[in-house]
């Protein structure tokens, strides 16, 4: 971002020296480029990080400069006079596309003037690296780096149909930009349109049919709200990237868009003369969602290491804008104080940056370099906790992490997800040669590094990852929040062996997040399932339950189908499993808790139990833990037993072994058996299982 410093001084009067004033923008996180002038005026390059789109006009940079010299800001207060007739009779304004454009607005200016800009307009653009075109042109370039908001002037004349359709572009459709080169737009691209085509690209570049010319007497003037990742698609896959791109991508400040739009209305009145008409046609809302973000009364000085004072503190946030609201009384686990962030601000989410924004402007030359500072211990978010204890019980199991690629090529992706049939994200360019699409599943490549440790004789191939997935994000998407693409944070894992040694490894993961086999909740169940990556029969889903919702999939597991491990050239059988870690993060307690073992022996008791060929093990075990509760220490599934003469047609023998112990008491055997035979007999009522007789 270049500054002209006179510009700059109409908003805030700057220090004597402009060597202070780049290293005090400097310290704040404005780092300083280079300076050099421009006749009576001195232009300063400061680089702009990509969270602070604010500081991308000299607005934005005056109201850094206010508050690091405690100096008044003026910002001016454009209402330009408005005359004749009502804007909505010469122009009408529709969105079919909201998610890519929340808001839209125009503005009308009859009678203009086109020529050459005034002297004052020239030089401030010439010294911020802005060749001047005309008067109308250039004031929308001039609000823009006056507080980063982009406008677009049309000839309004040219406008065909007297209508602005925000919408996307279909197959094929052609555009022909300001810069006079034609363009093939992709589906979906977003454009501005009149009756009969494109006449701008949403956020990016006007178009060549409606540019403001010598000839030009009537301007639409539009100021509207677009999709970041809308306009840096456009932008990139086009190779058309611009200074209004550039800010769109980074989502300038909402409420400048009503601002910016009378301001370049009142200069272009000033230079080019003419009427605005009454009012400004919209469409739309605006998509702003201010949040509020607490402040405990000993952070800063928890994380600085210095003491400033809770006046200094209001002061320096109030001067940034923030809004302190009200919050109940102060107590040890209370704010003490709570600021809702302003509009422009959007980097703003954690008590922490309240503190940096504190200590960036106190100065960070203020804080002791030979003072300790009292550390506190940090806490475990739920999403880091779950992958800890995660990654601990399948560690403890005999498991090796791996680290695999978030690219993969088609060969890997064409054995599906199992969170969706949404056709994967292809990325281009590759970011690894062949490796064109974003995973929607860690399982095959968990198999492909299985393999590649086979051949190269590694004996230990049991492997497990923690990664995200990425999955197109499906229904309607808010403009300013969300992106197109979901990101479950998923558990990957594949062992040697069959189904149930694989679920006996899940179930290790899952318990360790406080995650078992019951009916209460939150408890997991598993269910058949068919999918093209396991052996049929041999695949089960995870079933979450959750209060006030049915239950839903959080994984999967299944032996891998011999064609996918004849695929890898891996021997099998081998178990693969994959679970949402995101999907459970509500119900892992955080908390350690520690409970003493029961003292009294465990009572052994094995049953073999008769059901239909067509009920679940889960079931079967469901029934067992609902009635036996608290007594019941384990429960396993032994063996899976088929005769059709001895059990009869459509049966099987489950063979079961029950672990009882009290936490009160030695078990008698009387004790047990009762236990027992009132569990058997739920069993019975619910999954119609009789005990197996003698022969």
């Amino acid at each position: 971002m270049i500054v002209s410093t006179n510009w700059l001084s109409e908003y805030v009067d700057l220090p004597d020296s402009i060597r202070v004033l780049e290293e005090r923008l400097a310290l704040a996180g404005l780092n300083h480029e280079s300076t050099r002038p421009h006749g009576d005026d001195t232009a300063v390059e400061l680089e702009v990080t990509s969270n602070r789109p604010d500081c991308l006009g000299h607005v934005g940079i005056a109201r850094e400069v206010a508050v690091l010299f405690a100096r008044p800001l003026r910002i001016p207060d454009p209402r330009p006079h408005e005359q004749g007739e009502d804007a909505a009779a010469s122009v009408t304004v529709s969105i079919t596309a909201p998610d890519l454009c929340p808001f839209y607005s125009a503005r009308v200016l009859r009678g203009v003037r086109v020529g050459p800009s005034p002297d004052w307009l020239v030089r401030r653009l010439e010294a911020v690296g802005v060749g001047s075109v005309n008067n109308v042109v250039d004031v929308t370039n001039y609000v823009m780096l006056e507080c980063g908001q982009p406008l677009h002037a049309f000839d309004l004349a040219r406008i065909r149909g007297g209508r602005i359709v925000v919408r996307t572009a279909t197959p094929g459709e052609g555009f022909t930009a300001i810069n006079h080169r034609s363009y093939e737009l992709p589906a979906g691209t977003c454009v501005i349109a009149d009756a009969e085509g494109p006449v701008a690209l949403a956020g990016v570049m006007g178009g060549a049919a409606t540019e403001i010319t010598g000839d030009t007497r009537d301007v639409l003037l539009e100021s509207a709200q677009f999709a970041p990742l809308a306009v840096r698609a456009a932008a990139r896959g086009l190779a058309l990237q611009s200074a209004s791109s550039f800010r769109f991508e980074r989502v300038p400040d909402p409420e400048s868009v009503d601002w910016a739009s009378r301001r370049a209305a009142a200069l272009i009145l000033e230079t080019a003369g003419g009427t605005l008409e009454r009012g400004v046609v919209t469409a739309g809302a605006l998509a702003a969602t201010p949040s509020v973000v607490p402040l405990a009364d000993r952070r800063v000085e928890e994380v600085l290491g210095i003491h400033v004072a809770r006046e200094r503190q209001r002061a320096i946030l109030t001067a940034l804008g923030f809004v302190e609201v009200p919050v109940a009384a102060a107590t040890t686990a209370a704010p003490a104080t709570a600021w809702r962030v302003p509009s422009w601000r959007r980097d703003v989410l954690r008590d922490i940056d309240l503190v940096e924004e504190i200590g960036r402007i106190e100065g960070y030359d203020r804080v002791p370099e030979d003072v300790p500072i009292t550390a506190r211990p940090v806490e475990w978010s739920a999403r880091e906790t779950i992958v800890r204890r995660a990654g601990e019980a399948l560690v403890s199991a005999g498991l090796c992490e791996a680290m695999t690629r978030s690219v993969v090529d088609a060969r890997l992706e064409a054995w599906g997800s199992p969170w969706g049939e949404s056709p994967p994200l292809v990325v281009a360019p590759a970011l690894v040669r062949g490796a064109d699409r974003l995973r929607r599943t860690l399982l095959p490549s968990l198999l492909e590094a299985r393999a590649v440790n086979g051949a190269v004789a590694a004996p230990h191939g049991d492997l497990f990852e923690i990664a995200r997935g990425y999955l197109t994000r499906s229904g309607a998407r808010p403009a300013i929040g969300p992106g197109p693409v979901d990101e479950p944070l998923l558990l990957g894992l594949t062992v040697a062996g069959g189904f149930l040694r694989g679920k006996g490894v899940v179930a290790a993961a899952l318990e360790r997040l406080g995650l078992t086999e019951r009916e209460e909740c939150p408890g997991v169940a598993y269910r058949p399932i068919d999918l093209a990556l396991f052996a049929p029969g041999r695949a089960a889903e995870i079933m979450l339950a959750r209060p006030d919702h049915a239950p839903h999939r959080i994984g999967v597991i299944g032996e891998v189908a011999t064609d996918v491990l004849a695929a890898f050239s891996i021997a099998g059988p081998v178990t693969a499993a994959e679970v949402r870690l995101d999907a459970v993060e509500w119900c892992v307690d955080a908390a350690v808790r520690l409970s003493r073992p029961s003292d009294f022996p465990p009572v052994g008791r094995d049953l073999n139990l008769v059901v239909d060929e067509a009920v679940p093990w889960a079931e079967v075990g469901s029934a067992l833990r609902a009635c036996i509760g608290d007594l019941l220490e384990s429960v396993t599934l032994v063996d899976v037993w088929r005769d059709d003469q001895r059990l009869g047609a459509g049966r099987k023998s489950l063979v079961v072994s029950c672990t009882l112990r009290s936490p009160h008491g030695t078990l008698s055997g009387e004790e047990a058996a009762r236990v027992i035979d009132a569990a058997v007999a739920a069993c019975g009522r619910r999954t119609g299982a009789t005990l197996r007789g003698p022969g």
